[in-house]
């Protein structure tokens, strides 16, 4: 029995059967694939079934008044219920089958049935098979006011295990084999495909590189009056008057100026006193990993996150070496190929000069002159995304 079921056939006219003189008898091997075609996909029907009906009786409803044969496994005991409106018999097939774990192939005008099984693919990884744990903290050790602490870690290969795990069914197996890079996963054909999706995002998210040009400049003013750099005169737009009495007063806070002729930044800055160039490496790191710059005077930490529209954000952790340690830790984000200006960090310097010196009584004598100066230290940060890594 089928129970209570309704097949109602759309009519179209590409299915009318004018009179037709008589065919010659084809070998059994010919078969005329566009007529398998428009039984599979010209033909709309619609389907309601208010009672469960077994896969075996339903398939055989679907190729009636169609060239094609049906052939179920014997193992298939399924049944369905519902309905189907405006349905071709190849969105037929997919709709009933693949929700009872079912699938089909056509092989010639046959359609054989069976049950799905799952497959195995092995993924390529690229990238290295290591653990990397990254911390700074920074703040006031007597804990009089804030302090700010951050740790990254980052082992690739433990987050793809745990972001496959979710595309998977219950039945599925992987195993990722760190040494040799690979991942291999056992699952439904469609699990298979949303784990290449995703596993083609990561792979590009993870190999965009990042070259980072730092500058760590010293500033020694000519005004020794001076509580510090003009950032107002530094900042001003090319050609504009510097604004008067706009000195900025000494902060260890930072300065978060974005710049994008580092030339006309020097430039500035030399107008207010001697600029000398600490240090000026160039790193090349990976997207979300921390790149170090340590110096007689400075410890730097960079990391950069490369957005979808190609800005960065940074993460900067300066470490200032001076007789009073100074830290400092920021977000900041600035444009491809743009520079992030991170200032308010001082220290001093003392010269000592054997000079002529009066004493008591009139006489003069050889001495020590002890000179302190206040240096401005300032970091330039230029990251570029390296041409190539972003995915086209």
């Amino acid at each position: 029995m089928l129970g209570l079921w309704c097949l109602v056939v759309a009519a179209a006219p590409a299915f009318a059967q004018p009179p037709q003189r008589p065919l010659p008898t084809l070998p059994l091997t010919q078969l005329d694939e566009r007529g398998q075609a428009a039984d599979l996909d010209n033909r709309a029907f619609s389907l309601t079934f208010a009672q469960p009906v077994p896969i075996d009786d339903l398939l055989l409803l679907l190729v009636r008044g169609t060239g094609l044969s049906v052939v179920p496994d014997p193992a298939i005991g399924d049944t369905f219920i519902g309905e189907l409106k405006n349905v071709t018999v190849r969105q037929a097939l997919g709709l009933i089958l693949r929700p009872l774990g079912l699938d089909y192939a056509l092989d010639g005008g046959v359609i054989r049935v069976f049950r799905r099984q799952p497959e195995t693919r092995i993924f390529d990884l690229d990238y290295i098979a290591t653990s990397r744990i990254g911390s700074t903290k920074v703040g006031s050790e007597n804990g009089s006011s804030a302090a700010v602490s951050s740790s990254t870690k980052s082992d690739l290969f433990d987050e793809l295990a745990s972001g496959v795990k979710t595309l998977l069914t219950d039945r599925a197996t992987f195993n990722v084999d760190r040494k040799a890079g690979l991942l291999q996963v056992t699952d439904f054909p469609e699990r298979l495909d949303r784990v290449s999706t995703y596993l083609d995002a990561v792979q590009d998210r993870v190999q965009r590189q990042v070259q980072i040009d730092a500058r760590v400049i010293e500033v020694e003013l000519s005004d020794e009056k001076a509580a510090g750099i003009d950032w107002a005169a530094v900042a001003a737009p090319p050609g504009a008057p510097a604004p008067a009495g706009a000195r900025a007063a000494p902060r260890r806070s930072l300065t978060g100026l974005r710049v994008t002729d580092v030339g006309a930044l020097l430039e500035r800055l030399a107008a207010q006193g001697k600029v000398a160039i600490l240090a000026s490496p160039r790193l090349l790191t990976l997207n979300n990993e921390p790149s170090i710059v340590r110096t007689d005077v400075l410890t730097l930490s960079v990391t950069p996150q490369i957005g979808s529209d190609s800005a960065l954000t940074l993460n900067v952790t300066p470490m200032l070496k001076t007789p009073a340690a100074i830290e400092s830790d920021m977000l900041a984000r600035v444009a491809d190929g743009e520079t992030l200006v991170v200032s308010g960090f001082t220290r001093e310097r003392e010269t000592r000069e054997r000079k002529n010196v009066g004493i008591s009584g009139g006489w003069f004598g050889r001495g020590t002159v002890v000179t302190r100066r206040r240096l401005e230290v300032v970091i330039l940060l230029t990251p570029t995304i390296v041409v190539g890594s972003m995915a086209p």
